[in-house]
């Protein structure tokens, strides 16, 4: 068996990756973690994924393989297991493109980027993690393509892209960051075949632009919607100096399970590569791209809060940034590899221990809301013999900030801060666990009758204080943040 393995080099380094991410995951994939929006697509009762079902935020291949596969269903375990697979090929394919040969190489660099804290910006969605771990081969896959001579193997790499693009139109991000990052592993190729490869690329986003302009034409698609909104070159030139700061401040600011020790180690990963390979000014030239590469979503984007700072968008970038310098520094003289594996071992180390300390405190998180969510339940069934009601959340109440206690810098909202109940419905993980119907679907006050406009104007204690709570015939109002009670007055008629 140890012999097989040697020779398939490939087969080797699937299993590693494959084992690796599911025993660190491993109480993930039994405790099944749900959030935000998911409720209703994991129960499956009213609705379920559909080809169609990201169409409107022109993620039109988002959920190909849930559909194929599943029905459109997310099943526990297997949904982690066929996406962690997905991931596993991914890893595989970009070691090949890359022309990393050496399997202890290939493993350390695959590890390095499967495992690193951007990849909880996905986990925290599990209808998500299929379409998008899958992009990750789409593009790898397209990548080696492109590699052949023949033209079938052209169109089938732009087909490729354009699928990883419609899966999530960050991972452009991931393209330009792998080829840039093989010119600068492999000099001596083939300029000419380069520049052709980089023409199928460009070609690759050409033709998903007209994909995204037809959705829209055919209204399949929303153009108003906040990943649909470009910035103008004018706009892009004049804010360069942003984005400069945006990319430094990336690398060193931290977030929820991003500890400085993480941030540091990173940043010296991504320096001794630059150093150890800026040796002409091709290559310095290539690193500038790289770099560059890392925030090109949020350079392109009309909404750099959506995209900075984001686990879930820096998981194409800024995570091929840390796994392409350690490839340059595990394939560079002795010296530079000896550091390589000294600073990736370390970096493993945190990044596993970030991954874990995250399952736990989303666990315990979870459990309190879910406690939260039976206590306001019974009062609400103890209170009305109208149900189902409209639900009115003044805010949400996130329960996973208790169970963190390292201090970070910038806030990474379905990392930590961002509630399993979402605000706008509620519903979701009400009904989840109830066998009755508790609250309506939507979550807005439509009639407001005098006694509720007089309860809305006086109340000024959240939750769990007694005077939190307003039920009549119609609406469930729940107070539960000082916050929210300030914001729902300011939004009360005069």
């Amino acid at each position: 068996m140890k012999s097989y393995l040697k020779n398939n080099q490939s087969i080797a380094l699937f299993l590693s990756v494959f084992v690796a991410l599911n025993i660190t995951f491993l109480y993930y994939n039994f405790i099944f973690f749900i959030g935000n929006h998911d409720w209703d697509w994991v129960k499956g009762t009213t609705q379920v994924l559909s080809l169609n079902t990201g169409l409107f935020e022109a993620r039109f291949a988002k959920f190909i393989f849930n559909t194929m596969l599943f029905s459109g269903h997310i099943f526990p375990i297997i949904n982690n297991i066929v996406s962690f697979s997905f991931l596993s090929i991914g890893a595989v394919f970009i070691c090949k493109y890359l022309k990393i040969n050496n399997l202890i190489h290939s493993i350390i660099i695959s590890l390095s980027l499967v495992l690193s804290p951007y990849i909880l910006g996905w986990l925290y969605f599990p209808i998500n993690i299929l379409g998008n771990f899958s992009a990750i081969a789409y593009i790898s896959g397209g990548l080696l393509l492109l590699e052949k001579d023949n033209k079938l193997s052209k169109i089938i790499a732009i087909l490729l892209f354009i699928l990883a693009l419609g899966v999530y139109p960050s991972s452009m991000e991931m393209i330009f960051i792998l080829f840039t990052c093989k010119n600068i592993l492999n000099p001596k190729q083939s300029k000419t075949k380069e520049l052709k490869t980089l023409f199928y690329i460009v070609l690759s986003l050409i033709c998903f632009k007209g994909v995204i302009y037809t959705l829209v034409k055919l209204n399949l698609s929303i153009q108003d919607y906040y990943n649909m909104q470009l910035n103008s070159v004018s706009y892009i030139i004049t804010h360069i100096p942003t984005y400069i700061k945006l990319f430094f401040s990336q690398l060193y600011t931290t977030l929820p399970f991003f500890p400085l020790s993480l941030k540091l180690i990173g940043i010296i990963i991504v320096l001794l590569a630059f150093i150890a390979s800026s040796f002409n000014l091709t290559n310095i030239i290539l690193w500038m791209i790289i770099f560059v590469s890392t925030i090109l979503t949020s350079i392109l984007t009309a909404n750099i809060e959506e995209t900075a700072f984001m686990p879930r968008v820096n998981f194409y970038g800024l995570n091929f940034l840390f796994a392409s310098s350690i490839a340059v520094l595990l394939s560079s003289s002795n010296k530079w590899r000896n550091l390589g594996y000294i600073l990736s071992l370390i970096y493993l180390i945190i990044s596993i221990n970030q991954n874990l300390y995250a399952q736990k405190v989303w666990s315990l998180g979870l459990k309190a809301e879910t406690y939260l969510t039976q206590r306001i339940t019974k009062r609400i069934e103890d209170n009305s013999t109208q149900l189902p009601l409209v639900p009115v959340f003044t805010d949400e109440l996130s329960l996973r900030p208790r169970y963190y206690h390292t201090s970070y810098q910038k806030n990474s909202p379905y990392l930590l801060e961002r509630s399993f109940i979402v605000r706008h419905i509620p519903s979701g993980m009400y009904n989840f666990y109830s066998p009755t119907q508790i609250f309506y679907g939507y979550s807005q006050i439509r009639d407001l009758s005098p006694s509720l406009y007089q309860y809305l104007k006086t109340a000024t204690q959240p939750w769990p204080h007694q005077n939190s709570l307003y039920i009549d015939d119609t609406y469930a109002v729940i107070m539960l943040t000082t916050k929210g009670i300030t914001a729902i007055k300011h939004q009360l008629p005069k």
